[in-house]
């Protein structure tokens, strides 16, 4: 007979892994934040071991913690797909896409009203991960991903390529003196978006060879997996992050975070629209196709004004 925790237990766990708050993950769950903590904390004295360190106003996961978040946040999405593809409908007003875990919470959920407006008909499912898709037994539509574009034997299209730039809540940076130089850095802890390091090994090193800031070691501080993670601990004072800004320009627009330098680089990446060719004999793929393309032309027009008075190093 297997011996697993209870299950609401470790799905508290996961929820506090994706949110890295207990307030946000119990107010997914539908639960209070000290119920959730009781229940993680049901789940560490199962297991033995400490899954987060509780701080002041924050929370982060131990190393055990992070080793245990893989396996179990992959297995509920897992689940999650597997109870969509048994539920699914083959018909004209189901729309299934795929998107990774950060660009769903920082792009598209944010956006998503304006398309269900326009659809009403649409069923539209969300799988929000980074795996490898098989189009056919996944029962995906289309998928949005962030890379250099090469998808073979799908049809691609790019919706906009990232520029980063270091981002800061404007209450940690008079905090620190208001000061856009090298000073900031011995005075700030770094934020890491480590889903970037595939592409260049990190754009905090970049960023910081560029400027010629030589005392800041450009490895230091938090790294995290996702890049919402990064924003969010940007935004509740955790320190500056790399910030991309298809990923923070709402927060910037609403002052929870500033751009003090006008230095910025390119993430060497961007995000595309992919599908199989014959997914866009369907109206309901052409029709959120579009409705991508607008979303993400408007988003160019205000990072291009955004862009107006800062400058794109060159590596």
């Amino acid at each position: 007979m297997r011996k697993i925790p209870p299950v609401n237990a470790v799905r508290a766990f996961e929820a506090g892994c994706r949110h890295i708050q207990f307030q946000l993950a119990a107010e997914e769950l539908g639960i209070t934040p000290s119920a959730l903590s009781y229940q993680i904390r049901q789940l560490e004295e199962f297991l033995g071991v400490k899954l987060f360190n509780r701080l002041n106003r924050a929370v982060e996961l131990t190393k055990e913690g992070k080793i245990l978040s893989l396996g179990v946040i992959e297995a509920f999405e897992k689940l999650e797909e597997t109870f969509a593809l048994l539920n699914s409908k083959e018909d004209d007003n189901t729309l299934v896409v795929s998107t990774g875990p950060a660009f769903s919470a920082k792009w598209l959920a944010p956006r998503l009203y304006s398309y269900l407006e326009q659809n009403p008909e649409i069923d539209f499912r969300l799988s929000a991960n980074l795996k490898l898709t098989d189009f056919n037994r996944d029962g995906i539509d289309a998928v949005i991903r962030f890379g250099g574009g090469s998808y073979p034997d799908l049809y691609v299209e790019p919706l906009f390529q990232e520029i980063s730039t270091p981002l800061i809540s404007p209450r940690l940076f008079e905090k620190t003196g208001s000061k856009a130089d090298e000073s900031l850095f011995e005075k700030t802890p770094l934020i890491h978006d480590e889903s970037l390091k595939f592409l260049d090994g990190g754009q905090w090193k970049t960023w910081l060879k560029a400027m010629n800031y030589s005392s800041i070691n450009p490895d230091k501080g938090a790294h995290f997996n996702h890049a919402d993670h990064c924003i969010e601990a940007a935004v509740d004072g955790g320190g500056i992050v790399m910030g991309r800004l298809g990923f923070a320009f709402r927060e910037i627009n609403a002052g929870r975070l500033i751009a003090p330098f006008k230095q910025a680089i390119s993430a060497k990446g961007g995000f595309y629209f992919c599908c199989p060719e014959k997914a866009l004999e369907k109206d309901k793929v052409l029709n959120f196709l579009a409705w991508l393309r607008d979303e993400a032309s408007d988003q160019a027009e205000e990072i291009e004004k955004f862009m107006q008075d800062k400058v794109l190093m060159e590596d």
